[in-house]
């Protein structure tokens, strides 16, 4: 058969947004764990995907600004070496504005993945979230792996949908890792496919891409939800 070219056109970075109070250790693990099968989902859809880690429980911090995924997950590295530290307040909406902070490519496919199973502590905070995604809104997509027991007004809940992306339950991938992780990569691919090529339909990764079945349909209705989304927020 025809090979395609080797470089990657769909450029994708991701920063991984961790709660790293004390009940998480176990997820924390499983992310550890999973995180090349990742990384190979996206390498092999086309994705250039770099990563970056912002961890919080206490002070949000960015301890990983993006770089490849071979030093992403190196031995002694901020990834690595992650863990539950046992305390402080979980403050997701302003962990997600540190996120922001990374250096991001031009061009690139923005994704940030906030994992917890606890509330935003911070909601005095949200506004200014809010304000510093809405610079960005054709180029931002939150996924949150939380919990809908503990997400006090559906903050979490809402949030993600509401920035191109999905809330996942957290007991989900508990109960079954590896299941769960495979549906979430795949969800993943699919956002930032549709993502790019919305925004870039005629580079040749867009231009030449064989449709999952349905895609186009999932494609129409995603850009449909996101303008109804959009304005939404607007009239908030």
């Amino acid at each position: 058969g025809v090979s395609m070219p080797a470089q990657s056109q769909i450029v994708a970075d991701i920063m991984w947004v961790v709660d790293t109070s004390g009940s998480m250790g176990d997820d924390i693990n499983q992310v550890k764990q999973r995180i090349a099968e990742f990384d190979a989902i996206m390498l092999g859809a086309g994705v250039d995907a770099r990563y970056g880690l912002v961890r919080y429980g206490g002070n949000p911090v960015l301890i990983q600004d993006f770089t490849s995924y071979a030093t992403f997950i190196a031995g002694g590295g901020p990834f690595s070496t992650l863990s539950a530290n046992g305390g402080g307040t979980e403050d997701g909406s302003l962990a997600l504005q540190t996120a922001l902070t990374g250096t991001y490519r031009a061009g690139s496919v923005r994704n940030l993945i906030l994992i917890t199973d606890e509330d935003d502590d911070a909601p005095a905070n949200r506004a200014a979230l809010n304000a510093d995604l809405a610079a960005t809104v054709d180029n931002e997509l939150i996924n949150i792996i939380g919990n809908p027991g503990d997400d006090a007004g559906n903050y979490y809940r809402d949030l993600a949908p509401a920035n191109g992306g999905a809330f996942f339950n957290i007991l989900d991938f508990r109960n079954n890792p590896a299941a769960f992780f495979t549906n979430f990569v795949q969800t993943k691919l699919r956002e930032i496919v549709e993502d790019f090529c919305t925004r870039n339909p005629t580079d040749p990764q867009c231009v030449n891409r064989v449709p999952e079945p349905g895609t186009l349909g999932l494609l129409g209705s995603a850009v449909l939800g996101y303008a109804l989304l959009r304005r939404r927020r607007e009239e908030v």
